[in-house]
Protein backbone atom coordinates (compact mmCIF):
# COMPACT_ATOMS: atom_id res chain seq x y z
CA UNK A 1 0.00 0.00 0.00
CA UNK A 2 1.34 3.42 -0.98
CA UNK A 3 1.31 5.87 1.94
CA UNK A 4 1.25 9.62 1.33
CA UNK A 5 3.75 11.82 3.10
CA UNK A 6 2.56 14.83 5.03
CA UNK A 7 3.20 18.10 3.20
CA UNK A 8 5.89 20.26 4.75
CA UNK A 9 5.60 23.99 5.41
CA UNK A 10 8.12 24.54 2.66
CA UNK A 11 6.12 22.61 0.08
CA UNK A 12 2.90 24.31 1.13
CA UNK A 13 4.53 27.75 0.87
CA UNK A 14 5.96 26.93 -2.58
CA UNK A 15 2.58 25.65 -3.79
CA UNK A 16 0.82 28.76 -2.46
CA UNK A 17 3.31 31.04 -4.19
CA UNK A 18 2.92 29.16 -7.46
CA UNK A 19 -0.85 29.38 -7.17
CA UNK A 20 -0.64 33.12 -6.51
CA UNK A 21 1.56 33.62 -9.57
CA UNK A 22 -0.84 31.61 -11.69
CA UNK A 23 -3.82 33.56 -10.39
CA UNK A 24 -2.14 36.91 -11.00
CA UNK A 25 -1.18 35.90 -14.53
CA UNK A 26 -4.70 34.73 -15.29
CA UNK A 27 -6.11 38.03 -14.05
CA UNK A 28 -3.67 39.97 -16.19
CA UNK A 29 -2.01 41.49 -13.16
CA UNK A 30 1.34 39.78 -13.41
CA UNK A 31 4.08 42.18 -14.33
CA UNK A 32 5.06 41.39 -17.89
CA UNK A 33 8.00 43.79 -17.96
CA UNK A 34 10.93 41.96 -16.43
CA UNK A 35 13.29 44.93 -16.29
CA UNK A 36 12.25 47.17 -13.42
CA UNK A 37 15.18 49.18 -12.16
CA UNK A 38 14.90 47.89 -8.59
CA UNK A 39 15.26 44.28 -9.72
CA UNK A 40 18.01 45.10 -12.22
CA UNK A 41 20.01 46.86 -9.53
CA UNK A 42 20.02 43.68 -7.44
CA UNK A 43 20.73 41.38 -10.40
CA UNK A 44 24.33 42.50 -10.78
CA UNK A 45 25.41 39.68 -13.12
CA UNK A 46 22.29 40.16 -15.32
CA UNK A 47 21.32 36.50 -15.35
CA UNK A 48 17.65 37.19 -14.59
CA UNK A 49 17.72 35.99 -10.98
CA UNK A 50 18.97 37.40 -7.68
CA UNK A 51 21.19 35.21 -5.51
CA UNK A 52 21.57 35.55 -1.76
CA UNK A 53 24.94 37.24 -2.30
CA UNK A 54 23.40 39.83 -4.65
CA UNK A 55 20.46 40.30 -2.28
CA UNK A 56 22.72 40.91 0.71
CA UNK A 57 24.58 43.71 -1.11
CA UNK A 58 21.38 45.77 -0.89
CA UNK A 59 19.53 44.33 2.11
CA UNK A 60 22.49 43.39 4.33
CA UNK A 61 22.67 40.07 6.16
CA UNK A 62 19.01 39.11 6.04
CA UNK A 63 18.84 35.49 4.91
CA UNK A 64 15.40 35.02 6.48
CA UNK A 65 13.92 37.79 4.31
CA UNK A 66 15.53 36.20 1.24
CA UNK A 67 14.22 32.72 2.08
CA UNK A 68 10.71 34.05 2.68
CA UNK A 69 10.76 35.69 -0.76
CA UNK A 70 12.18 32.56 -2.45
CA UNK A 71 8.85 30.81 -3.02
CA UNK A 72 10.23 27.68 -4.68
CA UNK A 73 13.25 27.53 -2.34
CA UNK A 74 15.79 27.18 -5.16
CA UNK A 75 18.21 29.72 -3.71
CA UNK A 76 17.42 32.35 -6.35
CA UNK A 77 14.79 35.05 -6.57
CA UNK A 78 13.01 35.48 -9.86
CA UNK A 79 11.57 38.83 -10.83
CA UNK A 80 8.08 37.70 -9.83
CA UNK A 81 9.17 36.22 -6.50
CA UNK A 82 10.98 39.45 -5.65
CA UNK A 83 8.08 41.74 -6.49
CA UNK A 84 5.35 39.56 -4.98
CA UNK A 85 7.15 39.29 -1.66
CA UNK A 86 8.97 42.59 -1.47
CA UNK A 87 7.13 44.91 -3.84
CA UNK A 88 8.50 47.38 -6.35
CA UNK A 89 11.36 49.36 -4.92
CA UNK A 90 11.14 47.69 -1.52
CA UNK A 91 13.96 48.22 0.93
Amino acid sequence: MNQRRKPTRRSIRAAAAALLLLLMASLGQADEEKGHICFRVLDTDRDGVVTLQEFEKHYGKNEEKFRNADANQDGKLTHDEYHISLGHGSS
